[in-house]
């Protein structure tokens, strides 16, 4: 390892609990004892204790809420000096450097997106414990629920000029007039119909902002009621098993929306919109989530504009993953006037916040972009792991390895690391090991796969993200 003596001892530290890890992760999913009765044994304690799991807690009336989202609430201020720095030296497994301030990177993104006459639109949004608290524990909800900081940092971000939509007063209205729930049980997601109130919410919201041209004369899209029914994220952290039947799935009524000849929604890469966003924006829209597609938050939002929106959307790490994207697709920024920016509000306690360039096409360096399938022999250089399954509200993850071949070329592959809650072989690689794959270059499954979880490598001076991509289907 490179540096001094502290940094070797951490680097070698960090292998060290990765390796624990790992070994621990293959004895849980090795184990007859644990397969057996994880699901029984959770069962008994949720029924009859109303115990969860560490990241799954039990509420009121069959809720499930994720701790994260409680600790956003209840935790420290996050921008106390304290937390910060507290949080900056608690990265993965002491190796990875954090950024646990979100202000820099905001800022930052701003005036790059103003230098390209586009403004920014920040939508943090709220959790279910936020419009919820009763389902939880809370007898008030007169009192702000937002974390201690918040006024902080919504006070830099208005002395900059940035707009903040914050859908926490539209989700609060409506559970007040008729006391209708705003999210879903069993999920960390809200529910369709609040969804798309706030997509109603934020369409006005631009309109006033005067940059966007005048919508056409009539609508350019259909919509279409389908009920859906599906299990909670929250309730697969569980682990109950497949025969449990303590929770029902929920159902619910989205609305699709779909072209004249009843094509499902596409983003648009002309837009004059662009929606940056999480598993808030996914759900309703990517099938993998379970509660079915063209009805997101991207859809709902072009709908309720009645023009083109394009988006890039991906599940977990709302604080940075599309900004990465975006910066490897800056051409999609050619047309584009706003900017959106959703994230969930969690991410300013616990999420990631490098600064990230975003340079122009032509002051990047064009790698040879994959044509075809190709038999890759090389040795693994880096993986980013995946979370331990149960720990997320995600049941699929992929990962990145950077690898490299026998004459020195780089590249790095995506592959599935964590499906249905359970790790794959792909997860278990490290530096070091070698790799005989049949690749298939990432943009041919972008689509299938981009906006589920993915795991970035550790990339602090953006060296990576110029490298070609492949992808690796899991052994």
């Amino acid at each position: 390892a490179e540096g001094n003596i502290g940094q070797k001892t951490l680097a070698a530290n960090a292998e060290l609990l990765s390796e624990i890890r790992r070994f621990e992760t293959s004895l849980e999913d090795d184990s007859i004892v644990n397969s057996t009765l994880l699901g029984p044994t959770r069962n008994w304690l949720a029924r009859l204790a109303g115990w969860g799991t560490e990241e799954a807690w039990i509420g009121r009336d069959g809720w499930l809420f994720y701790r994260p989202d409680l600790d956003y609430s209840i935790g420290p201020p996050f921008l106390d000096p304290d937390v910060l720095q507290r949080r900056q030296r608690a990265g993965l497994e002491f190796s990875a450097r954090r950024h646990p301030d979100p202000r820099p990177a905001i800022l930052d993104f701003a005036r790059q997106l103003e230098l390209r006459n586009i403004q920014l639109v920040v939508v943090p949004t709220p959790t279910k414990a936020m419009v919820h608290p009763d389902r939880f524990g809370g007898q008030n909800d007169s009192k702000p629920l937002h974390n201690r900081s918040w006024p902080q940092l919504l006070e830099t971000l208005k002395a900059a000029n940035i707009t903040v939509f914050d859908p926490l007063p539209v989700l609060r209205d409506r559970r007040r007039r008729d006391n209708s729930d705003q999210f879903l049980a069993t999920d960390t997601h809200w529910r369709p119909e609040a969804m798309e109130a706030v997509a109603g919410a934020l369409a006005t919201t631009l309109g006033q902002l005067n940059i966007l041209p005048n919508s056409p004369p009539g609508p350019i899209w259909t919509r279409r009621s389908r009920e859906v029914s599906g299990r909670g994220e929250l309730l697969e952290m569980m682990r109950l098993g497949p025969d449990s039947t303590l929770y029902d799935p929920e159902t619910v009524t989205i609305q699709q929306v779909l072209t004249p000849d009843l094509q499902a929604w596409q983003p648009d890469p002309r837009a004059r919109v662009l929606v940056l966003g999480d598993s808030y924006t996914n759900i309703y829209s990517l099938d993998a989530m379970g509660f079915g597609h063209s009805a997101g938050f991207a859809e709902q939002l072009a709908w309720h504009l009645q023009q083109p929106v394009d988006s890039l959307a991906r599940n977990a790490d709302g604080a940075h993953a599309t900004r990465r994207q975006l910066a490897r697709e800056t051409r999609r920024l050619e047309n584009t006037r706003v900017v959106v920016w959703q994230f969930a509000v969690r991410e300013l306690t616990s999420g990631d916040w490098p600064l990230i360039p975003l340079r122009a096409e032509r002051d990047r360096p064009s790698p040879a972009t994959p044509q075809g399938s190709i038999n890759f022999q090389g040795t693994v250089l880096a993986t980013s792991g995946v979370p331990t399954p149960g720990t997320v509200p995600y049941r699929n993850a992929v990962l990145s390895l950077h690898a490299s071949d026998s004459s020195g070329r780089e590249i790095v592959i995506f592959s599935m690391g964590m499906k249905d809650n359970r790790l794959t072989a792909a997860s278990r690689l490290k530096p070091g090991d070698t790799l005989t794959l049949g690749l298939i270059p990432w943009t041919t499954v972008q689509n299938k796969y981009g906006r589920l979880n993915r795991i970035e490598l550790d990339d602090p001076d953006f060296r990576l993200i110029d490298l070609p991509t492949y992808w690796a289907d899991p052994q």
